[in-house]
């Protein structure tokens, strides 16, 4: 047996070997698509579809721009693909140049000296770089006082909304429903409708969600005023999935579920059925709008902040929480880029170079309009292009409502390993159905034993 298990580690990394080759004999261009004495920066991403499209093109113009650096984008295709990739390159010392990474794998690069700390490049520049990034931006890449990744790609979760519907059911197709219970009130009134007109399609619902999602789950507890984890009196972390809060939020998936007027899908399940008309609302990210707007044509739709809840006294225990208001809160999702120190100056400065172009207030500007991706600098949240698009398309401000108060995810090695253990149960809390507590519970033990040997 360790013969065997040894024998398939051998190949395991064999494998991985050929694949690296073969994407760095794919990723490495011509010398004349390099131009001459052109410095080659490669860039490792996960960008697809019409969000890679948009991507390449920005490449495109950046590498027109310029006569010094041939940036070279290479698709991964997946993010899961390409963190193990990322993580297969360096020991075998083929990282590449520039890579989108989540903060987990950042941590771990720091620890083993893999990639630059960017405020040694910052430390040049004549503007304030630092100054000019979102404050809940800078803060998610900066480490120990340090920033050692640029945000890229960040996104939030909004509430997409058939206006249509909304209209046809007496609901106020121009504005979202505010709290939790207005959602509530809003997909009864969309089921009953459905459900007791003659002729109306009854099995349209108010609510259409994805089963197991770890990312409303966590947004839930925010709005609920909870937290996610916490340092426990024994300086060891804990898990605040146990807490009122947490119990709250699952307990609200539930009761809507048991009471008929939301239903659960598989995957995307919950897109396709507000494309199909066949639910009322849905939460997704914003970046959804990207790949749902080409499909919805029997109708139109609003989106709109994710709904808040008001708090008591009794459950206004963060600071940042206050009795009698609408307590809201948004998690952020998407990745940013390290520059890894391959030991050549020349594609450090390159590397800079692009990040600083590709995050610049207009071309950041751009991208963000282009993709519906947040902006990662204040000036690009006040370009004309930002606040043209914003006139023009009033499906693209919730995004920028809810920047001031968005949140990010533990930082932890061991938080993909959660993350997964949390779909379990939740999976399980809408399957079985049992007490809210219960699930809330096991999800805290399991959480908190892994949590006793993580460190931040």
């Amino acid at each position: 047996m360790r013969n065997f298990i040894i024998a398939t580690f051998i190949c395991w990394i064999l494998v991985i070997g050929l694949i690296i080759q073969d994407d760095a004999q794919n990723a490495r261009p011509s010398d004349a698509a390099i131009g001459g004495d052109k410095v080659e920066v490669v860039f490792w991403h996960a960008m697809g579809g019409p969000l890679g499209i948009v991507m390449n093109d920005l490449v495109d113009r950046y590498n027109k721009s310029q006569n010094t650096y041939f940036v070279k984008s290479v698709n991964m295709g997946s993010y899961d693909t390409l963190a193990k990739k990322v993580l297969a390159s360096l020991v075998a010392n083929e990282a590449p140049d520039i890579s989108q990474n989540y903060e987990t794998l950042t941590k771990k690069f720091i620890k083993h000296s893999k990639i630059v700390c960017l405020d040694d490049l910052i430390a040049s520049e004549s503007e304030d770089v630092k100054g000019d990034i979102i404050p809940v931006l800078l803060e998610n890449n900066t480490f120990d006082g340090k920033l050692y990744s640029f945000p890229f790609n960040k996104s939030v979760p909004v509430l997409y909304y058939n206006k249509t519907m909304f209209a046809k059911v007496g609901l106020d197709p121009n504005r979202g429903p505010e709290t939790l219970d207005e959602m509530v009130e809003y997909c009864r009134k969309i089921t009953k409708y459905h459900q007791e007109t003659p002729g109306a399609d009854r099995s349209v619902y108010g609510y259409g969600c994805s089963k197991a999602n770890v990312w409303s789950f966590l947004n839930r507890i925010i709005q609920c005023g909870g937290r996610i984890v916490y340092d426990g009196p024994d300086g060891v972390m804990k898990s605040g999935f146990a807490e009122a809060p947490a119990v709250k939020a699952l307990k609200f998936l539930q009761d809507m579920l048991r009471e008929g007027i939301a239903r659960e899908g598989q995957g995307f399940d919950h897109q396709n059925d507000f494309i199909a008309g066949k639910v009322g609302m849905i939460e997704s990210s914003i970046v959804s709008k990207v790949f749902m707007e080409a499909d919805i044509k029997a109708f139109d739709y609003g989106i709109a902040p994710l709904p808040g809840q008001v708090l008591g006294a009794a459950e206004a225990t963060q600071p940042s929480t206050a009795a009698g208001v609408i307590n809201r809160g948004v998690i952020l999702s998407g990745s940013n880029i390290n520059i890894f120190n391959n030991g050549d100056p020349k594609k450090v400065a390159g590397a800079w170079d692009f990040v600083k172009w590709f995050t610049s207030t207009d071309v950041g500007a751009e991208w963000a309009v282009r993709t519906t991706y947040l902006p990662v600098r204040k000036s690009s949240v006040d370009s004309d292009i930002v606040k043209k698009a914003l006139e023009e398309d009033a499906n693209l401000k919730a995004p920028f409502v809810q920047l001031d108060y968005c949140h990010f995810e533990p930082r932890l090695s061991v938080w993909f390993e959660i993350r997964d253990l949390m779909a379990d149960h939740l999976e399980r809390a809408t399957i079985d159905m049992g007490p809210a507590e219960l699930y809330c519970n096991q999800m805290a033990a399991d959480v908190d034993a892994i949590l006793k040997h993580a460190t931040r």
